[in-house]
């Protein structure tokens, strides 16, 4: 007999297999899709339809954005599910009810409950889709208060936009999956907005014009939460790499938008004007106050105080944001992966390092935009070791990293290639430890599979 590693190793396998064939995407096809997930959510009882979920969208951010949330909800006493991807380290972790990962048990169960109603239907979906219903599913079992739910890739085709969302948030727009999203802002952007359903309430953040426009055709009841906190201040405390957000509540900023015109909730706690608020965010970055806003301003609509806020901030633990895995040698590992992330990355470790002080350790997707990414490292004087992915899908070799980027005409002479990530930490870890150099601190980034592989090395 199986035990359950075994049934949930087979089952993993199968679904991860299940990729949807290449071809040329146009708005047919995918329209045809949607219907087809459409018809899959309708055969397996439409799990989720009248739950409260805030459904999240965004290129960079979302998975801080549902985290903050997921906290802040706990905090306040409601019991609460989260679903994002990709994962790090389990399928599990892209599942969690009450901050637990769903159990291996409850994986095969549901996977096997999706698996049957596309074989004896006919249907096939890929392993993400596939994710998303069982996902559902087991939310539908657990019945929270609250369903916090991140778009896998764009939003307006998402598998996850088959649900009835109670508030849209989107995090930012910047240029990743071109091939898929499209290649200008305005495009991706109204991929985003896609999530927003039957003129329902959006927050986003983000002073983007291409954005704003696409928010406003979707609905007229939408929140900047950048223009609504115009005053707020973020600073950095580098020593326990934590970030600290002011904001001042006044007049303008105590109206929030309409959740559902039939639904009766008190929006906000009454404040003082112009009262100064400060909340300590245990993730470390600037950009990571864009996130906690829209947590921030979803908390106030449904009356959650200051006080619980900060306590959901203090539980917070999130892998691969800005993450302190050693001191000795400093050692972040950070899922950067796209030229926007990249950018932020870079910025961060400014605020704690000088550019010839880091080595990065780092691999990427074939998928991604390779040149422009290396492009934002390579403007500073950092010390780089590129790995490989090769095992992954789309994952590329050290070697074939080289060549792409010798194409772009991009100079590799500060950059080392070498395939095996301990091989490539192992020196970098000697460089920082050697008295006479002037690295302090190590960065492993690239990929969510390129943190992944490097947790692995150290369970």
């Amino acid at each position: 007999m199986k035990n359950d590693k075994t049934k949930i190793n087979e089952i993993l396998e199968k679904i991860f297999n299940m990729r949807t064939i290449n071809k040329r995407i146009t708005k047919e096809s995918l329209n045809q899709n949607n219907e087809k997930l459409k018809k899959i959510y309708e055969l397996l009882g439409k799990p989720c339809e009248n739950k409260k979920i805030v459904h999240i969208a965004g290129t960079n951010g979302k998975g801080s954005t549902a985290t903050f949330l997921e906290n802040i909800f706990f905090a306040a006493g409601y019991s609460v599910a989260k679903f994002t991807s990709p994962h790090i380290l389990r399928f599990n972790e892209r599942i969690l009810v009450n901050k637990e990962m769903i159990s291996d048990e409850d994986v095969v169960k549901y996977c096997e409950a999706v698996m049957n109603v596309l074989e004896e239907n006919g249907l096939q979906i890929n392993f993400f889709e596939i994710a998303t219903f069982v996902a559902l599913l087991y939310f539908k079992e657990k019945n929270p208060d609250f369903i916090f739910l991140e778009t896998g890739l764009g939003g307006r085709y998402d598998a996850t936009n088959i649900v009835k969302s109670t508030i849209a948030a989107i995090t930012n727009v910047s240029f990743d999956h071109v091939a898929l999203l499209g290649n200008s802002l305005e495009k991706i952007a109204d991929r985003k907005a896609g999530i927003i359903k039957n003129g329902q309430l959006c927050i986003y953040a983000q002073n983007l014009a291409e954005l704003e426009e696409a928010v406003k055709r979707e609905t007229d009841n939408s929140v900047n939460i950048l223009e609504k906190y115009k005053g707020f201040q973020v600073e950095l405390d580098n020593q326990n790499y934590k970030t600290i957000v002011k904001i001042v509540e006044n007049e303008s900023s105590k109206e929030s938008g309409n959740i559902e015109k039939s639904e009766n909730i008190e929006k906000i706690n009454n404040n003082k004007n112009n009262l100064e608020k400060t909340f300590v965010l245990p993730l470390f970055g600037k950009f990571q106050a864009n996130n906690f806003l829209i947590a921030y301003e979803i908390a106030r609509i449904y009356g959650i105080s200051d006080k619980v806020i900060q306590k959901g901030l203090d539980e917070i633990s999130l892998a691969g944001r800005f993450e302190i895995f050693s001191k000795n040698p400093a050692t972040i590992l950070d899922v950067a992966h796209n030229d926007d992330s990249v950018k932020v990355l870079t910025e961060n470790l400014n605020e704690l390092f000088k550019d010839d002080e880091v080595i990065f350790v780092l691999s990427v997707l074939g998928t991604k935009d390779i040149a422009n990414i290396f492009k934002r490292i390579l403007e500073k004087n950092y010390k780089i070791f590129i790995t490989s992915l090769k095992e992954v899908t789309y994952g590329l070799s050290a070697e074939e990293i080289k060549k792409n980027l010798e194409n772009s005409n991009i100079s590799t002479k500060n950059i080392i290639f070498e395939d095996d990530i301990l091989q490539a930490y192992n020196q970098a870890k000697e460089m920082v430890l050697k008295k006479d150099n002037s690295y302090k601190a190590i960065v492993v980034c690239g990929s969510f599979y390129e943190i992944a592989k490097f947790k692995k090395l150290f369970l």
